[in-house]
């Protein structure tokens, strides 16, 4: 009986995902195949006699494909299905029932190709990954009709099918667009420092680097870099190799032990108007390491990032209930303190007292109570009403440099908001930020 070769992606779930299933962990690079992934990326696999499909929630995606062009899915992998008695003979004899139920009862026969390929599928039916798929591949080349009729899955699986490494770029810029906590550092110039496309040699030295100083600290070998230029911002997607797993498994009522691997996935944005690199990445050393690197081979100079303090909290401790008014910033309506985490006076135990509440100010003049601001401002959330929205955005500030909220166009409103209350400091201006007392509404 023949073993499957995987890779595992680190990851803070359990039981853990398995990668080249678990598509939306691996940036896409998950669906080279096993042998061309394990010559560009890890040095070690470990093998199993079991999978599991993790991520197959919705049965209804294969049914929303073209008869058609399910078939040239499937057809490759017919041998499998007819030997469990699911016929692929033409389009119109598939039953999606059945081909769900035999995938989902996945074990060590199911092809990886076509796993892969469902996954994948699943992943990226959405609006927003057709979006960003056709901004990179032509419609032409694709196959599709212009005017037809094209299901979300129809287009991914038309991709998959002619335009796959352009598939799997895209499902990476998806994978980007989900990091939500960030570090700040800002560039050690008044004027923001250019980016020029690196040349793919400079991308190597880059991965040179990053990967030398990853193995010298026990983790896997192999580290792969994407750039994904989009004007006024550039996303550097970066994977790597982790420190290495035994995991305990379990097949058939047998347990085990299984060694391997794992990949890391961080990211890292360059924000060209404000000479900005934000990272993604688990510890300070790896975001030292990234300030240091990137400015070293993408902007010339290793000083180029240096870290610093980006936001604070001492307009609350100043300002109290002042500071959170929407000042003259157009869009917002209100600004809540939901959420305040403070530091115990005596730091040598890591004591947290953390308050929550639908408006934390209010509760506590209204009730005299005191929220303890004269203590360790460690982390606050606040809850913004913005015009034209009918829910809240959530805003966490947690200095030196980490804030957390939801990207895209309403982000500008956020910062202006931020940087005028005094939260992030922009070390541009020796002007006093403005807090003016909020007037009484009805």
């Amino acid at each position: 009986m023949p073993t499957l070769k995987f890779y595992l992606l680190e990851t803070d779930d359990w039981p853990p995902p398995i990668a080249f299933l678990c598509v939306s962990h691996l940036d896409g690079l998950t669906f080279y195949s096993m042998k061309d992934w394990y010559a560009l990326l890890v040095s070690k696999v470990c093998t199993m006699t079991a999978v599991r499909l993790p991520r197959l929630s919705r049965p209804g995606v294969l049914e929303s494909i073209s008869p058609k062009r399910l078939f040239a899915l499937l057809q490759p992998h017919a041998g499998f299905f007819a030997n469990r008695s699911v016929p692929i003979d033409s389009p119109d004899s598939i039953d999606c029932q059945a081909i769900i139920r035999e995938i989902t009862h996945a074990d060590h026969e199911v092809p990886a190709e076509l796993l892969d390929a469902i996954c994948l599928i699943d992943e990226l039916s959405h609006t927003v990954a057709v979006d960003l798929l056709l901004d990179r591949v032509p419609r032409d080349s694709l196959g599709l009709e212009k005017g037809a009729e094209h299901s979300p899955a129809d287009i991914v699986t038309a991709a998959w099918l002619m335009e796959r490494e352009q598939l799997i770029q895209a499902h990476a810029r998806v994978k980007l667009k989900r990091a939500r906590s960030f570090d700040y550092y800002q560039a050690n110039q008044t004027k923001p420092p250019k980016y020029v496309t690196p040349a793919e040699e400079t991308l190597q030295k880059l991965e040179s680097d990053i990967d030398s100083w990853y193995v010298e600290r026990f983790r896997g070998q192999g580290t792969k870099i994407e750039v994904f230029d989009r004007g006024y911002e550039v996303d550097v997607s970066i994977l790597h190799g982790s420190l290495f797993r035994r995991q305990p498994v379990v097949n058939a009522g047998n347990f085990g032990i299984k060694s391997f691997w794992p990949v890391q996935s961080d990211l890292a944005i360059y924000n060209r108007a404000f000479g900005e690199l934000r990272i993604n990445a688990k510890s300070p050393k790896e975001k030292a390491l990234y300030c240091r690197l990137l400015g070293k081979h993408l902007f010339g100079s290793e000083e180029c990032f240096p870290t610093g303090v980006k936001y604070s909290l001492e307009p609350l401790r100043e300002f109290g209930f002042d500071a959170l008014t929407p000042g003259d910033i157009d869009g917002i309506r209100d600004v809540k303190l939901v959420e305040l985490w403070l530091g115990d006076p005596d730091e040598r135990y890591g004591v947290i007292t953390i308050r929550k509440g639908d408006d934390l100010f209010h509760w506590a003049q209204g009730r005299n109570k005191d929220i303890h601001i004269e203590r360790r401002l460690i982390s606050a959330t606040f809850k913004l009403q913005i015009f034209g929205r009918k829910s809240e955005l959530a805003v966490t500030v947690r200095p030196p440099n980490v804030a957390m909220y939801n990207r895209g166009p309403i982000a500008s409103i956020i910062e202006a908001w931020l940087a005028q209350r005094g939260f992030i400091i922009t070390g541009q201006s020796t002007k006093k930020p403005r807090h003016e007392p909020i007037l009484a509404s009805a």
